[in-house]
């Protein structure tokens, strides 16, 4: 990301402050969503967590939590059909992880 304004530079601010509050864990593209949607910046939020939902495997762990994020945004901007859709996402993926640790066992 390039950052080229004052207000962009405030956010890397916040960022950083964001990275070292989660003791100095990984920072992705769902923690700059989050950071985002925390902000009212909806619409990068979205974009944010899109494209890192284009990054994860089918079977990625991150996978639910990011469906999950997704449903909360949708919401945020009272796109209550959108917001189901992304929440059903979630509770499949569970139900298949589900199924896939009982047959492990």
């Amino acid at each position: 990301m390039v950052l080229s304004s004052d207000d962009e530079h405030d956010f890397k601010q916040v960022l950083m402050d964001m990275k070292e509050q989660l003791g100095g864990g990984e920072t992705n593209l769902q923690t700059l969503g989050r950071l985002l949607s925390e902000m009212s910046k909806f619409d990068l939020a979205e974009k944010y967590f899109i494209r890192f939902l284009k990054q994860l495997s089918p079977d990625d762990p991150l996978l639910y939590d990011l469906y999950q994020d997704l449903g909360k945004l949708a919401s945020q901007v009272n796109n209550f059909d959108k917001s189901m859709e992304w929440r059903q996402k979630a509770i499949t993926l569970k139900q298949q992880n589900q199924s896939k640790s009982s047959e492990s066992d």
